[in-house]
């Protein structure tokens, strides 16, 4: 049975915020690197390798609670679009990293399925993606809900799926 919504029931509740950011773990980063940084654009503000020297982002009690490995070591870059959107991408050194390969990814299995990006001008993405040859899972932009959203699905080094999508406001054409 579901609990009623503390937040409704006591205004000075604590809350969810919003989205903050997604993590992928990659095998690797400079591959990584050349989708998220360099074809799509986003802004590397942290690059580092963790535990840092000083412990300040995660002390290496805390890291190898998290990675359930002693001596857990990983390179991290966060990386933000313009609007603000985040993805922390990890690669691990201890432990090692193990792809689990395509077909144990994307829909049909429990999990996260696709991260999916906002974008405007989509064919003009559609194309960059292509060229900077990333397999995309249709050979077209594919439209839906009356036109209210056109998108593509592509998958990055790792298989991870991913998806643009440019949102539409139907209603002001009609």
């Amino acid at each position: 049975m579901a609990k009623e919504n503390s937040s409704k029931a006591n205004p000075g509740a604590s809350s969810v915020l919003g989205f903050h950011h997604v993590c992928l773990v990659v095998s690797d980063m400079e591959r990584s690197l050349a989708l998220y940084r360099d074809t799509l654009g986003l802004s590397v503000y942290i690059d580092t390798v963790i535990p840092d020297a000083q412990q300040a982002l995660f002390a290496q009690k805390t890291l190898d609670d998290i990675f359930h490995a002693h001596g857990a070591k990983s390179r991290m870059v966060m990386l933000a679009s313009p609007s603000g959107a985040k993805i922390e991408l990890q690669q691990p050194q201890t432990p090692s990293v193990q792809t689990i390969g395509r077909k144990a990814l994307g829909y049909g299995l429990a999990g996260i399925a696709e991260l999916a990006f906002g974008v405007t001008d989509i064919e003009s993405w559609f194309e960059r993606i292509r060229t900077a040859g990333y397999e995309t899972q249709t050979e077209y932009v594919w439209s839906v809900g009356g036109g209210r959203l056109k998108s593509f699905l592509f998958y990055d080094t790792d298989g991870n799926m991913m998806q643009l999508c440019e949102e539409f406001d139907v209603s002001a054409s009609a």
